[in-house]
Formats: structure tokens, C-alpha cells, sequence
């Protein structure tokens, strides 16, 4: 994690704001550990979303930007998965209201 960070020091910033994950590691979990969706990278790789549902669904576009490259992810591919994202958040947030 840390060459990511020396070799790209905004890998460094908060990947959602208020918790402890850098950019860096949904760079690593795309290019190490084959996650492949933005799920993935937010609700297991991260932990993200259980810790911090709401702000999770808010970076989820930065998210998306930041792995799309490494994924060839194209622009419509990452709009469908934050799109997607979004909803499944909703839906749960639905279910607990």
C-alpha cells in the first residue's frame, strides 16, 4: 500500500470521508485481490459500507472514477455501477425504515 501512496500521493486521501481506508486500497483491491465491481470494493474489501452506509453511497462515483482504468471500465459501465450501488443501498435503507 504505501509504494501506491509514494508513487501516487493522493492514493493517500480517505476513500470515504470519516473512515480510516485510503484510495489506495480499492486501488490494491482491484489490482491484487481481483475485486470487480464497485460493490465489492465498498462493501467487502473495505468494509465501507457497513461501517458508513450513507457515506459510502456518496463517494461511490469518486470510487468508481479512481478503479474504472484498472477494470476498463467504460463510462457508461461506471455510471451502471454506481447507479447500482446506489440502489442497493436504497433498497436497504427502505427495508430498515
Amino acid at each position: 500500500m504505501q509504494s501506491l501512496v509514494a508513487d501516487e500521493p493522493d492514493l493517500g486521501a480517505p476513500l470515504v470521508a470519516g473512515l480510516p481506508y485510503l484510495r489506495a486500497e480499492a486501488r490494491y483491491a482491484v489490482r491484487d485481490e481481483m475485486a470487480r465491481t464497485l460493490d465489492d470494493v465498498l462493501s467487502r474489501r473495505t468494509r465501507a459500507r457497513l461501517l458508513a452506509r450513507d457515506a459510502s453511497a456518496d463517494a461511490a462515483a469518486s470510487v468508481a472514477e479512481l478503479i474504472a482504468p484498472d477494470l476498463g471500465w467504460s463510462e457508461a459501465e461506471r455510471d451502471a455501477q454506481v447507479a447500482a450501488y446506489r440502489a442497493s443501498i436504497a433498497a436497504e435503507r427502505a427495508e430498515l425504515a
